[in-house]
């Protein structure tokens, strides 16, 4: 009898040895019924989705042997062949039924659930947390109610969760925060209320909880991200940067209690208690006010100051109001510069939503000095990019123009903030405040002027600029139709429709293109439309980098065509920029393809080493497939000609950011530009045969 035992035991022993060896061992027939019985409650009870997708129980899901395998999952083949993935998404109505956790963890190996932009209801089932290997949730797009489920949390191995675009409510489970591989969170566009849990932003690639009814205190690191990741939200959400500060805790004794006003009352002293914290409240309320009516009463004291000042000195002399208002204005021809100089003090006169002045500025004015010059890049002929609106509104500036006109703040970066500023006569222009950037003001005036000289399609010219010893502005033409990364990462309510693959694909050669112009075009070696004196000056200061190419800094014209803003204005300053800058172009460059393959944002402040090494790990693990975007492949690029594309494009992107010991160095932008081109090149010749 032990004899007889023997033989199966060894055989079940040596089936077991083998799927550690690395031998296929395919999902049983069991594990396979389940997923079909699990999709066909996607779709609402309907058999014919399964049909469609060949979900049959008798052929193994990763195919194999001649076999073809399951549409839309994904395998491992090179260790046991089990499905690691299901992406069921863009199917619309046909996906209207709801999600069985029990019948989805039989496959134990399911790292990978999407199902975005399906019309499928319910909530996220409590027992999907003994999917214990999940690492990415995917429903964006859905019509899912209901709270998030705390056991969410029990995903040890999670790494992304995306809800936007939903109707869940209740509070966010807090011990989602404590999970340590979560790097993405998106959830915006829901009915969330309640608080943000504290989560590590420092340690993420994108998050997102705008379009909600939460409030309190927004997460530590929060300004790696913009204020569109936390606003709009409820009225009592606070906290820097783009908050006003949250308010202190009234006693130590209760330092959990934040926001006391919020808890319910209990026990016998609750009634005097609240009675209490009214009075409390109504005392600070008295005092704002008092505070406030001094102020008020400051301001009017100061601008009566002001201008009785003004009067003292038209009564004193016509010729010396003349003097100290009227500008003073030279054109120098040679240089193809405007200079407009102003002395005119403009504190009284400033719109309360104009452009922010500096310290600088106050000192200037309270002083009575000159200031700074704002010099106008006169263009003979516009380029292609600026409109003749805007060109003709520059030529007019002058600094106090910039100080009084309505401003509209677009953005906080790491090199300063951003702002869309309607001067007289209704043009719009953005004007960018740059910070924290070691270049004086001789270098940065020369800077200026050769990158307006050097005309490109793709690259942004500066209208004008500003350059004082703590202040240096930047003025171009505002770009109605936003920033790429608006377009990739932005809300569903945006005009323009998800990029395509030949949308990306153009994107990505034009932007080669013109930063491949810019790294030769300033080297002095005749490729720019410079004089000839201004070549000289270009050989002698050497090549210019962006120094901050990212997604946000590619903006998109009226006719939706891709061009580089902020060019030079944050590079190092020379010898720095003869060749760290250029190939830290390069790397950034390489990180934008990424972006556009994979529609991962990076962060906003850090260099994207995290989406990089994400990358790198996937191909490592043969799931090249998966490091594409769901949108670009439901978009028209699902077709294996343009997926062997997108890889070659994605060998270029890792080229461009590969710094590893031992690894070629990195390609100069016009190889880069090349490489691209080509790729850009075939596709557009396939795409005519097909036509």
């Amino acid at each position: 009898m032990a004899k007889v035992l023997a033989v199966p035991t060894a055989a079940l022993l040596v089936l077991i040895a083998c799927c550690f060896a690395g031998v296929q061992c395919n999902d049983t027939p069991e594990v396979r019924k389940s997923l079909i019985d699990f999709l066909r409650e996607l779709a609402g009870g309907d058999d014919q989705m399964a049909r469609d997708l060949g979900w049959d129980v008798t052929v193994p899901p990763c195919g194999g042997g001649g076999v073809q395998g399951w549409k839309s999952v994904s395998c491992l083949k090179a260790t046991d062949g089990r499905v690691r993935a299901v992406t069921l998404g863009n199917m619309g109505a046909r996906l209207n039924g709801t999600i069985n956790a029990t019948l989805l963890c039989a496959e134990t190996a399911i790292r990978v659930l999407s199902l975005n932009d399906n019309a499928l209801r319910g909530g996220i089932p409590a027992g999907i947390s003994a999917c214990k290997a999940l690492t990415h949730l995917d429903f964006p797009g859905n019509q899912f109610s209901g709270s998030l489920p705390p056991s969410l949390a029990l995903l040890g191995q999670l790494q992304a969760v995306d809800v936007s675009r939903n109707n869940f409510s209740g509070e966010i489970p807090s011990d989602l925060s404590k999970l340590p591989g979560l790097v993405r969170f998106l959830a915006n566009d829901n009915h969330f209320n309640g608080t943000i849990p504290d989560f590590n932003l420092a340690k993420f690639q994108n998050f997102t909880v705008s379009n909600n009814n939460l409030t309190g205190p927004i997460p530590k690191n929060a300004e790696r991200f913009s204020n569109q990741s936390f606003w709009p939200n409820a009225a009592g959400m606070c906290g820097g940067p783009f908050f006003d500060p949250c308010p202190a805790s009234p006693s130590a004794s209760s330092p959990t209690a934040p926001f006391p006003a919020l808890l319910p009352s209990s026990g016998p002293n609750s009634k005097a208690e609240d009675r209490k914290g009214e009075d409390t409240r109504k005392k600070r309320t008295v005092s704002k006010i008092v505070m406030y009516l001094g102020y008020v009463l400051l301001g009017a004291a100061i601008l009566a100051f002001v201008l009785y000042k003004i009067c003292s000195k038209k009564k004193r002399s016509k010729l010396g109001r003349k003097s100290k208002l009227g500008g003073g204005r030279s054109v120098y021809d040679s240089s193809k510069l405007t200079t407009t100089t102003t002395t005119t003090s403009v504190g009284p006169s400033k719109s309360a939503y104009s452009l922010p002045t500096s310290g600088e500025h106050s000192a200037a004015a309270a002083a009575s000095a000159p200031s700074a010059s704002l010099v106008v890049l006169r263009r003979s002929g516009t380029a292609s990019i600026t409109s003749n609106a805007a060109a003709a509104a520059a030529k007019e500036l002058r600094f106090e123009d910039l100080l009084k006109s309505p401003a509209e703040l677009l953005g906080r970066g790491r090199f300063g903030s951003s702002y869309k500023v309607v001067v007289p006569g209704g043009a719009a222009l953005a004007v960018k405040r740059v910070k924290d950037v070691a270049v004086n003001e001789e270098e940065f005036r020369r800077r200026m002027e050769r990158v307006g000289s050097a005309k490109h399609p793709a690259v942004l010219p500066p209208l004008a600029f500003y350059c004082a010893m703590q202040e240096k502005l930047v003025v171009y033409e505002f770009q109605s139709n936003g920033s790429l990364a608006k377009l990739l990462h932005g809300s569903i309510e945006s005009s323009q429709g998800p990029l395509d693959w030949p949308a990306r694909l153009q994107i990505a050669g034009k932007v080669a293109d013109g930063m491949a112009f810019m790294h030769t075009a300033l080297r002095g070696d005749g490729a720019s439309s410079n004089s000839s004196s201004g070549e000289e000056m270009a050989a002698a200061d050497g090549p210019i980098g962006h120094g901050n190419l990212k997604a946000s800094n590619v903006l998109f014209t009226a006719g939706m065509d891709p061009c580089i803003s902020e060019y030079g204005v944050t590079a190092l300053a020379p010898p720095a920029s003869s060749d760290t800058a250029l190939r830290a172009d390069v790397r950034a460059f390489g990180m934008l393809l990424l972006e556009l393959l994979t529609g991962k944002a990076t962060p906003a402040q850090g260099d994207g080493a995290e989406l990089a090494r994400w990358v790198t790990s996937v191909i490592r693990e043969e799931w090249t497939a998966e490091v594409f975007d769901r949108a670009l492949l439901a978009g028209g690029g699902g077709d294996g000609a343009s997926e062997q594309r997108m890889v070659r494009l994605l060998q270029v992107a890792m080229r461009c950011v590969d710094a590893s010991p031992g690894s070629a160095p990195p390609p100069t932008m016009r190889e880069v530009a090349g490489m691209v081109n080509a790729i850009r090149e075939e596709d557009d010749r396939s795409f005519s045969l097909e036509a």
